[in-house]
């Protein structure tokens, strides 16, 4: 019954830290997005390329096997 318990706590645990992980990628993600949609110094063009660029950035940094932090 110990063991059961111990990996009851362990799986969440692991679970915690992974939506914890996932938090903080879209806390940046979406808040470098939200950074080019309030600079009031860029054009609507300039914005779109902008938030374009960044998904590109996204894209690559989640298709590639690298580990790592995306750069800002």
């Amino acid at each position: 019954m110990a063991e059961i318990a111990k990996n009851t706590e362990f799986v969440s645990i692991v679970a915690q830290e992974i939506s914890s992980g996932i938090d903080r990628a879209l806390a940046y993600w979406f808040g470098r997005i939200e950074l080019e949609l309030l600079d009031a110094s860029f054009t609507t063009t300039q914005r779109v390329a902008a938030i374009e660029a960044i998904i590109r950035e996204y894209n690559q940094s989640a298709h590639s096997n690298r580990v790592g932090l995306a750069s800002a």
